[in-house]
């Protein structure tokens, strides 16, 4: 296990010269530590957050989370942990063994192909990093790179953006359906045993260990007109065809003061043969469509003007009897003292607001009214670490009464978010109700969870979007990383990794079974298939 003692107890004594906060984050760092050692890992990650309140930018705090998830075994919880590492230290080395968990929270999850590219940052961060090394060959000797056959279907055109791909790579498909048809689903299975299917995610796949043939199902489309002539504004669809069973979603922009009262859809030619409409989508029928709106007058929903927070609503145009979520957030060191929504029309009358700032819209303009007071209390705001198939992102650890908390989620490969479950810590029979992507804090610590489900077909595109874009920021932030050497630094690396890269496979191979072999001298008693799989572990964070 690599060890990291000496260097960073010259960290501790430059952090305890500093000030008497300073002191206090070191402090809570070494109860973390102690609660580490004896297993009791979310007291650890208590501490240590206590020592991020204190320093917000102490990168030991912070690799020391990522550790207790990853004891845990949260490996997903924990990669995003030790991410962020990245933005708090400058030290080269440092970053280069954040990076190397990361690549281990991959590797714990058998994630080999994405395990090997971290790893490869790692070195490039400090190439003398022996154990990122080690393990970057040792996920190339559990690569092995597969044919990808396509055959084309009836009724349109399939690439994929690979002919060869190792295990654990992501493969791209791209679709191009003949006029009136649309893509109804990807099939990706076994070449030589096409009753295997391969998962497919939205338009891409993880490849497996064996050659895949990629194909395609193309249904005929119908097509999606919108009325003309529709008073008071406009209607889009977000597609202009779609198959049978498809989900179709509609916006409606009102003229200045207007707003959408009510969507239809009905039978092209037939009026009266309508489609139900949930809100503001439908799902597609056996037949082309088009799709009108009714708008009506809307009512402005004001803000005044308050001290000490900010309030917002989550709509600002809206028709009577629709509920209103005011956004409460106030000052460091305040809370929600009053609350009120007054008629613009006459100042007697207002909409009752409820405990989690939600008021239904009278038929009249009105006015938002706040009042800030002095905190008393702050509860704490807990993440389920225990998910299957995504996790739930918390910004902030704690919140006064009736404080608005924003909501974020981020589904595994192959799952989709569902809904959120929040409920008091130590009784789940305490529930807090979601307010879309918001919650409002009660008067009790929370804890906040969430269901996700597999994914199918076209459900999936949006996960698909959001992990492209989640790996397009990390390419970004490993750029911007990158910039922040200094030339001397750079020249170094550069010259330290082209003499790491003359290494060939073959020898790269000799080198880890030199390596497996002395493990398996000091490990007589572990079995073997335990030996074939214990890479290098997670830096030490006994600090």
């Amino acid at each position: 296990m690599k060890r990291f003692s000496k260097y960073l107890i010259v960290i501790a004594l430059l952090c305890s010269a500093l000030s008497v906060s300073a002191q206090s984050d070191e402090k809570a760092i070494r109860r973390g530590n102690r609660n580490y050692k004896s297993g009791n890992y979310e007291q650890a990650i208590e501490n240590y957050k206590k020592a991020l309140e204190i320093r917000p930018n102490n990168a030991k705090a912070q690799f020391n989370i990522g550790d207790a998830f990853f004891a845990k075994q949260s490996y997903d919880t924990a990669y995003t942990e030790f991410q962020k590492v990245l933005e708090l230290s400058p030290d080269a080395k440092l970053k280069s063994d954040a990076v190397f968990n990361m690549g281990n929270c991959l590797l714990a999850q058998e994630k080999y192909y994405d395990a090997f590219n971290i790893y490869k940052v790692s070195l490039k961060l400090n190439p003398e990093n022996a154990n990122a090394l080690y393990n970057l060959e040792y996920c190339r000797a559990h690569l092995v790179k597969s044919q990808i056959w396509v055959v084309q279907p009836e009724h349109g055109r399939v690439e994929a953006n690979e002919k060869e791909a190792f295990n654990g790579q992501r493969v791209t498909l791209k679709a191009q359906p003949d006029e009136d048809y649309a893509l109804s689903r990807y099939i990706v299975v076994r070449a030589d045993n096409q009753e295997v299917t391969v998962d497919v995610s939205g338009s891409s796949f993880i490849m497996p260990k064996f050659n895949v043939l990629v194909s395609a199902e193309f249904k005929q489309a119908h097509k999606i007109e919108i009325e003309k002539n529709i008073k008071h504004g406009t209607v889009q669809a977000d597609k202009q065809k779609a198959i049978e069973g498809q989900q179709v979603v509609l916006k409606g922009f009102g003229e200045d003061g207007y707003m959408v009262d009510k969507f239809t859809v009905y039978k092209t030619g037939s009026r009266n043969d309508t489609v139900p409409v949930n809100d503001t989508v439908f799902q597609m029928p056996d037949f082309d469509v088009t799709v009108t709106a009714t708008f009506r007058t809307a009512l402005k929903v004001s803000i005044d003007s308050v001290s000490n927070g900010t309030i917002s609503v989550t709509d600002s145009l809206v028709k009577p009897g629709q509920n209103v979520v005011v956004i409460v957030k106030p000052d460091k060191g305040f809370q929600l003292g009053d609350l009120r929504v007054v008629s613009q029309k006459d100042a007697t009358e207002s909409a009752p607001v409820s405990d989690d700032n939600v008021f239904q819209m009278i038929d009249s303009d009105v006015t938002v009214k706040a009042e800030f007071v002095e905190a008393t209390n702050y509860y704490k705001v807990n993440a389920d670490t225990t998910l299957k198939g995504g996790h739930v992102l918390i910004d902030q650890p704690e919140a006064t009464r009736r404080e608005t908390l924003a909501l974020r989620n981020a589904p595994e490969p192959g799952y989709q978010f569902k809904e959120y479950v929040i409920h008091q810590v130590g009784d789940t029979s305490v529930k807090v109700q979601p307010l879309g992507n918001f919650f409002t804090m009660p008067d009790f610590d929370v804890e906040v969870s969430a269901i996700f489900e597999k994914s199918e077909g076209q459900d999936q595109q949006q996960q698909q979007q959001n992990q492209e874009q989640q790996q397009q920021d990390q390419q970004d932030q490993e750029q911007q990383q990158d910039q922040q050497q200094n030339q001397d630094q750079q020249q170094q690396q550069q010259n330290q990794q082209q003499q790491s890269q003359q290494m060939s496979k073959e020898d790269a191979q000799r080198m880890l079974d030199a390596l497996e072999n002395q493990e398996k001298k000091t490990m007589e008693k572990v079995n073997e298939q335990k030996v074939r799989q214990q890479p290098k572990k997670k830096s030490d964070k006994d600090w």
